[in-house]
């Protein structure tokens, strides 16, 4: 035995003695609340399934435009059910199943192996269930008129109007579905391949004209589109890199729609009217991306992406009048190819401890290749107008981006940046615009529950001479600018503030402002302004309740001049203003602790909008528009036993509004524009939902 040997069996016996000698003297440690931060071990039951009963009060299209909720009482079905044996998982979701808004999700694999996902969905739409329309075959391609129809020159002629309307539904359905394949064959490498498809079916809103007499038209949705994306990433210490392939394949099964013209022909053969639909059309797109971390402090991340836009789907004849004859086309299709490219580079380093460097720069090119033709055509199915050329729009922009961060105080960083964004245009008013942006932001945080954050930007935006497209027919007055393009300064404040009083309570306030002057422009677009100020309070008032109160509002203006004609500058101007009031609370309680939990929410808001508009003549200006929605949530969560527990929803809601618009709009208020007759929504509606649920 060496002495090395010796001297260390030694040091173990004294060691020994010494913790038996030890924990005679102080007292056992308590590891009954000890936890593992890194273990992985479930906490609870891991499995759900519930059923669910639904009554709706009444039907309201605006109360479910989202949710599809209809008036009734529906059965759901509800579950999370999960399976793991080793590496192996496999996970399931149900919502709402059975009910409007129904979803299915499933994932499973090995980890660290393969994954598999999959995912069902219903997503409602509903716009209206208050229009009128004396059209028959509404939601099919073709619109006819009743037989007995006289056709008159304005509304107030038609003397089978009244006795001809009836209402039609604008809604729709979309049902998407899709699977995922994901393997990793070796270490860092991970290679994949996802495939959806979205349907769309149901009606929308389109509107039909024959030269000044407008007609509102319920057509059929009906398309799919089809996105397929495989890839392939690498990944290291350093470095990741992914490559990527997406497609996107839009399919029309609806080429146009055909409408009876109820107005009287002002034209020879203008009886009927045909509107295409959107053409089918498939985007590929090829990507690399990439990021390295050449130290602990700096960080280089790369994205390259290559896309080509096709459409080649077959034109409509020029028009369906008999009567008319346009000539021939130039070719049969558009022959439509635009060619995308976009790079995105960034880098992160930190100069020093307290120093931090941000630059990015953007790449984003349009390349339309579609080739230029002057085409004959027809407007409204009535007249050859004079033949157009059509203008394949191009651009390139490319920004460039800079910041720095600085850390002040260990509670305290200030942010600086300059941003350049540099545009260039084909065919359109303005060739080239640059805007540069200069913005800072200070953010503290002291030791005594005290966060405030400070930002300012001023951008200001400037072009080439602006010159309308002569070849556009009508033309543009010369003085319109366009706000995407006309010059402009910008100017963004914002500001939040959090409070802890005592440790229970939070007060935030927020309040931003943003302000853009297009004071050089005469005609368009001279002014938009939005400020929103708001203020949010919570309270833990003990272990077993809290509460939330929050309070906002919100003022958007804009104000733009016009012409009536290109000899006067601006002879009217308008403006809008828009103003939106939010208050709500919220409260939970626990009445008996871990069993038997309540809670209630309350939200009320109100906005009003108005328009006014000046010619210098005076009159009668528009009336407010206003929306009023007041919504109360109860709730209440009881656990009948173990893993059983029941839960109860109950949600009252009460829309008001009023748009000048469409209030007090008949069908045949307007001589020239038979109108669908909708009216704002007002509606009060309650749902009642209860549900049992089991977890094991």
């Amino acid at each position: 035995m060496t002495t090395a040997t010796r001297r260390m069996l030694v040091t173990m016996a004294l060691a020994a003695q010494v913790g038996a000698v030890a924990a005679q003297q102080a007292p056992a440690v308590d590891t009954s609340q000890w936890v593992c931060e890194y273990c992985v071990a479930p906490a609870g039951p891991e499995s759900e399934i519930g059923v669910s009963a639904e009554n709706v009060s009444q039907d309201s299209y605006r109360f479910s435009r989202y949710t599809g909720f209809e008036k009734g009482t529906g059965w759901g079905l509800d579950a999370t059910l999960r399976s793991r044996s080793g590496l192996n998982y496999a996970d399931v979701y149900v919502t709402r199943l059975g009910l409007p808004y129904g979803t299915i999700e499933a994932e499973g694999g090995k980890q660290g192996t393969y994954k598999l996902t999959f995912r069902y969905a219903e997503l409602p739409f509903n716009v209206s269930n208050s229009a009128l329309t004396v059209f028959d075959g509404t939601g099919s391609n073709r619109l006819t008129l009743p037989l007995a129809w006289l056709r008159g020159v304005n509304t107030g002629f038609m003397p089978g109007l009244a006795g001809s309307l009836h209402s039609a539904k604008i809604d729709s359905l979309r049902t998407q579905s899709g699977v995922g394949l994901s393997f990793v064959p070796s270490g860092g490498w991970e290679v994949g391949l996802k495939v959806r498809q979205e349907t769309r079916e149901g009606t929308q809103r389109m509107a039909g004209s024959f030269f000044f007499n407008s007609t509102p038209l319920i057509v059929p949705i009906d398309y799919d589109t089809k996105d397929v994306e495989a890839y392939a990433s690498y990944a290291t210490r350093a470095w990741q890199v992914r490559l990527a392939y997406q497609g996107s394949f839009f399919g029309q099964h609806n080429k146009a729609v055909i409408w009876d013209n109820p107005f009287a022909e002002f034209a020879p053969g203008a009886t009927t009217g045909q509107i295409g639909s959107p053409p089918g059309n498939q985007f590929h797109q090829v990507s690399a991306s990439g990021a390295y971390q050449f130290s602990e402090v700096t960080r280089a991340n790369a994205n390259i992406a290559l896309g080509r836009m096709v459409q080649d789907s077959k034109f409509l004849s020029a028009t369906i009048n008999g009567v008319l004859a346009p000539g021939a086309l130039p070719r049969d299709s558009l022959e439509g190819q635009i060619q995308t490219t976009r790079a995105d580079l960034k880098l992160v380093t930190a100069l020093s401890p307290k120093w931090g460097l941000n630059l990015a720069f953007v790449h984003d090119n349009r390349d339309n290749k579609t080739p230029q033709a002057t085409f004959n055509w027809v407007t409204t199915d009535m007249l050859v107008a004079t033949p157009r050329a059509n203008l394949p729009y191009s651009f390139t922009r490319n920004v460039y981006k800079v910041s720095t961060d600085y850390r002040v105080t260990p509670r305290a960083k200030a942010s600086l940046g300059f941003d350049r964004d540099m545009q260039d245009r084909t065919n359109q008013e303005v060739s080239k615009t640059t805007e540069d942006t200069l913005w800072a932001k200070y953010a503290l945080r002291t030791r005594r529950h005290f966060d405030v954050t400070l930002n300012y930007a001023h951008a200001r935006r400037e072009g080439e001479a602006y010159q309308a497209v002569s070849t556009l027919s009508p033309p543009e007055n010369p003085l319109l600018r366009k706000y995407n393009m006309a010059d402009r300064s910008q100017d963004l404040v914002g500001m939040r503030m959090a409070v802890l009083p005592v440790e229970t309570v939070t007060l935030a306030l927020d309040y931003s402002q943003a302000k853009e002057d297009y004071s050089k422009s005469a005609v368009g677009l001279t002014l938009s302004e939005r400020r929103t100020l708001g203020a949010n309070l919570a309270a833990q008032l003990g272990e077993d309740s809290s509460a939330s109160l929050y309070y906002s509002i919100e003022q958007i203006k804009s104000q733009q001049s016009g012409a009536q004609s290109f000899t006067n500058p601006a002879d009217w101007t308008a403006e809008n203003l828009d103003r939106i009031r939010t208050a709500g609370v919220g409260l939970k309680h626990a009445l008996i602790p871990k069993r038997f939990d309540l809670g209630a929410d309350y939200t009320h808001s109100h906005s009003i909008g108005d328009v006014t508009v000046s010619t210098g003549a005076g009159g009668p200006g528009f009336p407010s528009n206003t929306v009023d929605l007041e919504m109360v949530k109860l709730y209440a969560h009881y656990r009948l036993a173990s893993g059983l527990s029941v839960q109860a929803n109950f949600w009252r809601e009460r829309y008001g509004s009023s748009n000048w618009a469409l209030d007090g709009v008949s069908p045949a208020t307007l001589p020239n524009v038979l109108t669908s007759g909708e009216t704002s929504p007002n509606y009060k509606v309650r749902v009642v939902n209860v549900a049992l649920r089991y977890a094991f």
